[in-house]
């Protein structure tokens, strides 16, 4: 299916490479797979909050208490999820205007003694999420056939949840690892 790009974003792009031709600047792959990617999530964006602007029209316009609390999750989720790729244009910016201005530099990993309690402290939170997990399935299993089974919806968001916590630890785990200088104890 192919994806309808706004008009604007296009004009933004087209002018920046005119920009960059005009100080030749080469257009490298780096630069163009960047800008179709920040492109790519702003369209996202855009339809993403079109399908926010409905959910909160038909939860506002519900009689159902139900329906107004389940599609308050959804836009909850949804403005989450708007906050989200915002940030992750502007630091696609942020790294496409120090590449070009030629500061980019990577980071050297620091070693640092801060490291290692981090790193027991996730494992900690980890095994707690995954305790969540299994305690949420339990919860599950016992509240199907009640309140319609909403219950067992919720308790299926929640394992969701906590399954995307586990995921987001583990990488940061992964990470400070990294950091960690391979002579000291784990």
């Amino acid at each position: 299916m192919a994806r309808d790009w706004p008009p604007k974003s296009i004009k933004v792009i087209a002018r920046q490479r005119l920009k960059d031709s005009a100080w030749g600047i080469p257009e490298s792959p780096e630069f163009s797979s960047v800008q179709q990617l920040m492109t790519e999530i702003h369209s996202q964006t855009i339809q993403e909050e079109r399908l926010l602007s409905t959910y909160r029209e038909i939860a506002q316009q519900s009689t159902d208490p139900l329906i107004r609390f389940l599609l308050g999750l959804v836009v909850a989720d949804e403005e989450r999820h708007h906050e989200l790729t915002s940030r992750m244009i502007s630091r696609l910016r942020d790294e496409l205007s120090l590449s070009r201005a030629g500061t980019l530099q990577r980071r050297a990993s620091r070693r640092s003694g801060k490291a290692e309690p981090l790193i027991r402290s996730l494992d900690l939170f980890i095994e707690a999420e995954r305790g969540a997990i299994q305690e949420y399935e339990k919860l599950k299993q016992e509240s199907e056939g009640l309140a319609r089974d909403v219950f067992a919806l919720l308790y299926s968001t929640m394992i969701h949840d906590s399954q995307k916590h586990v995921g987001i630890l583990e990488f940061l785990r992964g990470r400070l690892s990294k950091t960690v200088s391979p002579s000291k104890p784990k």
